[in-house]
């Protein structure tokens, strides 16, 4: 009876220690299409010029099934150190920009350090982290990809989800599964992310867990309907953010 309650004691022991913040099975890397992020948040929050290209929303070391690790910080040593991205401040001005007009890209970059990356840190420090977040996003220069199969932002045309995620696969991704997120707009539903999947050590390709449990390659209303892809807002956006400006310094 006792060897049995030991055996028992060692397995629930096992498994606690599995599912601890820190662990994760493989990374999940978000490209967010500036366009349709300000039309989404087009009530001033956003900054009056943004990027004609995919800049990345996150690195996420996650897990096929829950707990989904988040703010792994255990020590001091593991909190966001400026001094570890000097050398990667050009990129990640250019890559992983903020894109909101209250956040500076520093703190979007502590944030998703914190939030993000320190779940990563049993194989990955600080300053790899946003390295290989920048090297795999130049790595695969999605936008260029479109453009050779014709998929081009445009304020009129549309596309089919599958065309999207047919492009992608033919990315340096090995025709692996990608994810594709959506934002309905009135009429109108619009491409909001690309998500690509890596394995735990940044150095294959894998697909897409998440959407490969649903037997879809997108969510249902990227599925559903044809989507469009705007190189630009309206001028909308950017009236809304300067009245609201006007507003601030008139106070």
């Amino acid at each position: 009876m006792n060897s049995l309650f030991v055996v028992f004691h060692v397995i629930l022991l096992a498994s606690s220690v599995h599912l601890t913040n820190a662990s994760y099975e493989y990374f999940k890397l978000a490209l967010v299409w500036p366009t349709t992020f300000t039309r989404i948040h087009a009530s001033g929050m956003t900054k009056p010029k943004i990027p004609n290209y995919f800049t990345i929303h996150g690195l996420w070391p996650t897990n096929f099934s829950s707990p989904w690790p988040q703010s792994c910080v255990e020590k001091p040593a593991d909190y966001f150190k400026r001094s570890s991205i000097d050398t990667l401040q050009n990129g990640l001005n250019h890559y992983w920009p903020s894109l909101k007009s209250e956040k500076t890209n520093m703190e979007l970059w502590i944030e998703e350090w914190e939030k993000h990356g320190t779940c990563s840190l049993q194989k990955f420090n600080q300053s790899e982290y946003f390295r290989q977040a920048i090297s795999i996003t130049e790595f695969l220069d999605i936008l260029v990809v479109f453009k050779k199969v014709g998929i081009i932002p445009h304020r009129t045309k549309t596309y089919s989800g599958i065309d999207i995620v047919n492009a992608i696969k033919k990315t340096k991704t090995r025709r692996v599964e990608p994810e594709i997120v959506c934002f309905q707009d009135r009429s109108d539903v619009l491409l909001r992310e690309i998500r690509v999947c890596l394995d735990a050590n940044l150095a294959e390709y894998i697909s897409c867990p998440d959407t490969r449990s649903k037997g879809n390659m997108f969510d249902s209303m990227c599925a559903i309907f044809v989507l469009r892809f705007y190189l630009h807002f309206t001028d909308r956006a950017n009236e809304i953010y300067k009245r609201v400006e006007d507003q601030k310094s008139s106070r």
